[in-house]
């Protein structure tokens, strides 16, 4: 028990605020870590929409696809030139479609598959883009949508699960323009993640099913057999999450949660490894041409950018979206730029509306410091938004430095002549004077001592402890 300030060597002590690594920092933090890699506007779309696709072409221009709005779906596309930032009208597609797959062919085509608009879609289409034209495609022989589409090592697409949690899996040749039905899923999934192993198997894993929307179970297709096999599960059940193939031959699933996890094939296990600041939901990551990972957004209050390194299994916060989005096509560019296309926000009335906006990532784009006067911060440290800190200054007395930091008249959260919680040392001239001689008080109790230096050190009227100012 302490006795007397003058006796007590204070100590300060750490605590941890954020000691797990599903903890989400606070806000201030989090944009304070950003590095000098930037994100910058990349124009706009023509139309705003969700729930589109977004696929990297041979010619290097991006087709943008279908999506729509809350009140109904597209039937048209776009082509978005990355070196102009600009969108141009492509030719409108067959049918009208969101939530539906997107996959290059080797032949550089297009190959869409089902989702829906006003029902639940078989149908299919392909667009080339030498004649900038769309054609029909052999139709799924099941309706559906979100289900997995990827490209198998021969050319072929491998289109698994969907709506209803679907065992049926199928295989597309476009050369034939046929589907084949290939092995059923040991259990049913809507939601998954797929990705193609290094040894040409592909592996899917969560979504939903029909006893949860965020599984944890995972399965491999081989394409020699056209079995499935049900492997490790995840140690986290996970839904709109993304898998990607790591130059090591082990897969990096991320999103849902802020623990990533590798899978391995040859020992068939998934481990923890480095967990994002912030959750993210139904945000694409993408693989950069450099091997790292990249990430943005994915909830209406997530706007930070982070990046994987496989190198040391660590994810950095490289960025700050302008614009909160959903549901956004994310594509990785040669050049290792990333463009975040459209999606979904909230608006001011907290209803939700589709974006067209386009936001990139671009690590070589100069970064200019703010200034702690541009962001109406008059006290602490703020970032300067390229991997620097601002020194916005201290209080005057009877002010303090509020979490926004910007300076506010203190106040005192009980009087001077009553023990309790430690005081904020600026709220009137008796804390103050005390706290200056025996900081104990203001930084973790105000006891019984600091009551009697309080009534020793300062001017108190009673009745009601009036401290003069």
């Amino acid at each position: 028990m302490r006795t007397t300030w003058m006796s007590l060597a204070v100590v300060p002590l750490l605590l941890c605020f954020a000691c797990s690594p599903e903890s989400e920092l606070p806000e201030e933090d989090l944009v304070s870590s950003q590095s000098s890699a930037l994100v910058v506007s990349g124009g706009s779309l023509l139309s705003a929409r969700y729930q589109h696709t977004a696929t990297l072409l041979g010619n290097g221009k991006v087709l943008v696809a279908g999506g729509g709005t809350p009140s109904g779906s597209y039937t048209t596309t776009e082509l978005y030139d990355p070196a102009t930032a600009t969108s141009v009208a492509g030719p409108s597609m067959l049918t009208a479609r969101r939530a539906h797959t997107a996959t290059l062919l080797q032949d550089g085509t297009v190959l869409v598959v089902g989702g829906i608009n006003s029902s639940v879609l078989a149908s299919a289409e392909r667009y080339d883009p030498v004649t900038n034209t769309w054609s029909a495609a052999a139709p799924l022989p099941r309706i559906s949508y979100g289900h997995s589409a990827t490209l198998l090592t021969d050319g072929r697409v491998l289109v698994v699960g969907g709506v209803s949690y679907v065992t049926s899996t199928y295989v597309y040749t476009p050369s034939t323009n046929t589907w084949a039905a290939t092995g059923s899923l040991n259990a049913g999934m809507m939601g998954q993640a797929a990705v193609r192993l290094a040894d040409g198997r592909v592996l899917v894993a969560g979504g939903g099913n029909s006893t949860t929307s965020s599984s944890n179970h995972a399965e491999i297709w081989s394409p020699s057999t056209g079995a499935w096999t049900t492997v490790a599960s995840m140690n986290t059940g996970r839904n709109g999450h993304t898998l990607q193939l790591l130059a090591s031959g082990l897969a990096l699933v991320t999103g849902y949660a802020t623990a990533a996890e590798l899978y391995d094939p040859a020992a068939n296990t998934w481990t923890n490894t480095g967990a994002t600041a912030v959750q993210h939901f139904t945000a694409p990551s993408v693989t950069r041409p450099d091997g790292t990972i990249l990430m943005a957004g994915g909830s209406y209050n997530t706007m930070q950018v982070e990046l994987f390194s496989p190198t040391t299994n660590t994810w950095s916060t490289v960025g700050t979206l302008a614009q909160s989005r959903v549901e956004h096509p994310t594509v990785a560019l040669a050049n290792g730029r990333v463009l975040f296309l459209g999606g979904t926000t909230y608006n001011a009335q907290g209803n939700m509306q589709a974006l067209a906006s386009i936001e990139v990532f671009d690590a070589s784009a100069t970064c200019t410091p703010t200034t702690c006067a541009a962001q109406g911060k008059t006290c602490g440290t703020i970032s300067n938004g390229c991997g620097g800190t601002l020194t916005c200054g201290t209080c005057g007395t009877g002010q303090a430095c509020s979490a926004n930091n910007v300076c506010v008249a203190a106040s005192c959260t009980h009087n001077v002549c009553t023990s309790g919680t430690s005081l904020n040392k600026d709220c009137n001239s008796c804390t103050f004077s005390v706290c200056n001689r025996d900081p104990y008080c203001c930084t973790t109790s105000w006891d019984s001592i600091c009551v009697s230096e309080a009534n020793s050190w300062c001017v108190i009227t009673q009745p009601g402890c009036v401290v003069s100012q």
